[in-house]
This record gives structure tokens, C-alpha cells and sequence, in this order.
């Protein structure tokens, strides 16, 4: 029996260097992309926690809310 199959010299052939560097690559940037998803909802759940914190403390009384506008690098209270 031969050493090498044929179909390695066939560009559609899973195992030539250029098919697993493909399939790789595009593991990797699923990786990546999986990750920043990952990222994105816990700074979300994060965000929407510290939401219903301040929340709660507005309604407590422990906090009062004052809505202000950010004007030119300053921060000016609407009183």
C-alpha cells in the first residue's frame, strides 16, 4: 500500500494545512466572538442591577435623583 493518499493533494480535503488552518481560524474567531457576547451580557445584567439598586433607594427615600445635564465638560444640576 502507497504512503500518501492522494485526496491530501486535493485543495478540498479536510486534512491538508490549509483546511485545518481555515477551520481554526474560524474556531478562534468564534471563541472570540462567543466571549465578547459573554462579556456584553454581564455588563448588562451588571448595568440593570445597579439600576434597580438606585431604584430601590429612590423609592426607600435614602436617595433623591436629581436628573442633570452634562454642558461643554461640566456637569449642571437641573434644580
Amino acid at each position: 500500500i502507497g504512503g500518501c493518499s492522494p485526496n491530501l493533494k486535493k485543495s478540498w480535503h479536510p486534512q491538508t494545512l490549509r483546511n485545518v488552518e481555515k477551520v481554526w481560524k474560524a474556531e478562534q474567531k468564534h471563541e472570540a466572538e462567543r466571549k465578547k457576547i459573554e462579556e456584553l451580557q454581564r455588563e448588562l445584567h451588571e448595568e440593570r442591577a445597579r439600576e434597580e439598586m438606585q431604584r430601590y433607594a429612590e423609592d426607600v427615600g435614602a436617595v433623591k435623583y436629581v436628573r442633570g445635564d452634562f454642558i461643554g465638560g461640566c456637569f449642571c444640576l437641573g434644580l
